[in-house]
């Protein structure tokens, strides 16, 4: 039952903040905005028509009306692809660099690196990567990015590191700050007495009681990893999911895109939640 309900506020909530542009109306002679709820039924009810004729709707693309249905295949797995790998380079590189490498001199620099990007807000981070890598390209002539949508791998890869640069700063501190702490843990210090390597002391004992925080902020990283898809699928020209947000103000898209972008997130929550289940149970000795 309660799982019912969540799903029904999710629906009305998504609904409503893609109606917000309808139902906001501009009195010109008063010069004021106003809320207009008149339509707002109206806009459930055809939402609810539409995709009961098995169809999604159109959207505005320039001068052009497209079908949703038609892009949406790959419009979803572009954006999913964005999410997901900008999420697990966020947990791949927070447990490389903030337990198993965490002892070298190296892991030191590149903490107090992540700690001074932590600082920089993640827009600006963005836009001093894009720049950084045209710098490249006029300097090299090596070409890092494209704004193509045919670009292919060029329109690909830069983005999910991207998307990673925030999911990445927050878990590296969060792991960071566990490791520490857990190190002076009097079971820690008694497995380094009784001469236990260290390799085998961070899998067994340290990650062991790491893992139940990354979890518990995993809905976080992917809030965050999605902020950042937003941002750069709209600056880098990107064929995702907010295309329908960003390119057609119109209910209809806008409302599919928020529904295709939850679900994303929801398959990359357990995507990851996955990964990290079957890397204890081939890693950690329960």
């Amino acid at each position: 039952m309660r799982i019912l309900q969540q799903t029904i506020i999710i629906f009305l909530l998504i609904v409503f903040i893609s109606a917000i542009p309808v139902i906001m109306v501009v009195n010109p002679v008063e010069q004021k905005l106003y809320w207009d709820f008149s339509n707002l039924g109206h806009l459930y009810v055809d939402f609810i028509k539409e995709l009961g004729n098995g169809g999604l709707g159109t959207y505005t693309l320039g001068d052009q009306e497209r079908s949703i249905s038609d892009d949406i295949g790959s419009y979803f797995i572009t954006s999913l692809e964005l999410l997901f790998f900008g999420v697990l380079i966020a947990v791949f590189v927070s447990l490389l660099f903030g337990i198993f490498l965490s002892r070298f001199k190296l892991t030191r620099l590149i903490n107090i690196l992540l700690n001074i990007l932590s600082t920089i807000p993640d827009f600006i981070l963005i836009i001093f990567s894009l720049v950084l890598a045209i710098m490249v390209y006029q300097i090299t002539g090596f070409r890092i990015i494209s704004f193509r949508q045919d670009a292919g791998v060029l329109n690909i890869w830069f983005p999910m590191l991207l998307v990673g640069i925030s999911p990445t700063l927050y878990m590296f501190k969060l792991v960071t700050v566990k490791y520490y702490q857990l190190s002076g843990e009097d079971y820690i210090r008694t497995a380094v007495s009784k001469g236990l390597r260290v390799n085998y002391i961070n899998f067994q004992h340290i990650y062991k009681n790491i893992e139940p925080f990354m979890i518990a902020e995993l809905t976080k990283i992917v809030s965050l990893a999605i902020g950042n898809l937003f941002i750069i699928e709209y600056l880098l020209n990107v064929s995702g999911i907010t295309k329908f947000i960003f390119q057609s103000y119109q209910f209809q898209p806008v409302t599919i895109g928020l529904f295709s972008m939850l679900l994303i997130s929801l398959i990359v929550y357990i995507s990851i939640r996955l990964i990290l289940y079957i890397f204890k149970r081939g890693f950690i000795y329960e």
